[in-house]
């Protein structure tokens, strides 16, 4: 579906870093994306000063490996993705877990931070579902903190009347912040600094914008802010000073539906979050990219 936008469309020549796409990852079927390599020559031609792809399972982190090799101003988290917990099967996961587990401890150079990890209580529907994936978070945190790596957060609320759990409709994890809840719950407990937690694709609810900003963490705000109006209402009370910009590519297209973004699309994120904080695109292009250079202590090289 094709949305409208009255949005002042990107300037052109802005700088910008997405920190929070896909990329190399499996093609969706019928594909019409342009390829990889494509991409990130579209992306840096057009303004991109460093890249950032999320991994959320062996499988993604094996391509990325391959992929990254001499590969300038690209970096990638490693993640174990919500999703991942909740459709891998048990004897799968206990495998594939101790291999990404084995590399997280191995290799802690090779990648930026730990991410996507989190809870999505969109995909897991039943109590036991969403308990499993509190309990690998717990594991994730439990070895990664010796590792002093910033992390990278999934965190889906139930939304819709078909995520509540009928067989428990009073469980907070029902509720339109129940995921948000817990893992602040968890953050706490682990007591791990907001200063090194970043939401990705942050959806709210919108009081969260000003809560999580407040508290210092970082808020990731997507393309398809620029078209549709419930990722720009969240982050309406939030600080510049705690956005970074991304794609999540290849979803989150800024005016469409379907897995069709793509990395230089990230100029769409600027634009919505002038119009919504009424700053002007070159000041929220320089923020973004120093907020996302702090936070992942990068370095770029020389193009």
């Amino acid at each position: 579906m094709k949305q409208k936008s009255t949005l002042p469309q990107p300037k052109d020549n802005l700088k910008f870093i997405d920190v929070h796409c896909h990329l190399p990852f499996p093609r969706p079927a019928r594909d019409t994306l342009p390829s990889d390599m494509a991409q990130i020559e579209s992306y840096f031609k057009m303004g991109g000063l460093y890249l950032i792809s999320s991994t959320i399972d062996m499988y993604t982190l094996k391509l990325t490996l391959k992929f990254k090799k001499n590969m300038k101003n690209y970096g990638f988290t490693c993640g174990w993705a919500p999703q991942t917990v909740t459709y891998t099967s048990k004897k799968e996961h206990e495998l594939q877990w101790k291999e990404w587990k084995k590399y997280v401890n191995d290799h802690p150079h090779e990648f930026l931070a730990i991410g996507e990890i989190g809870l999505d209580f969109h995909h897991a529907t039943t109590l036991e579902k969403r308990e499993k994936q509190v309990d690998v978070l717990k594991k994730i945190f439990e070895f990664t903190i010796p590792l002093e790596k910033p992390y990278v957060l999934h965190v889906r609320n139930a939304a819709a009347p078909k995520e509540i759990d009928k067989a428990h409709p009073d469980h907070e994890f029902n509720h339109e912040d129940g995921a948000n809840k817990e893992i602040l719950r968890i953050i706490k407990e682990f007591r791990i600094p907001p200063q090194r937690v970043m939401w990705h694709c942050f959806s709210g609810p919108q009081k969260y914008g000003k809560i999580l900003s407040q508290q210092g963490f970082t808020l990731s705000v997507p393309s398809s802010a620029f078209g549709f109006k419930k990722w720009r209402e969240v982050i309406k009370e939030a600080s510049l000073s705690s956005l970074v910009t991304e794609t999540d590519s290849y979803y989150q297209h800024p005016f469409k539906r379907g897995p069709i973004n793509v990395p230089a699309n990230v100029r769409y994120s600027i634009a919505a979050i002038a119009f919504t904080l009424d700053v002007s695109q070159e000041e929220v292009s320089k923020t973004t990219i120093e907020n996302a250079k702090n936070f992942f202590n990068l370095e770029l090289e020389a193009s």
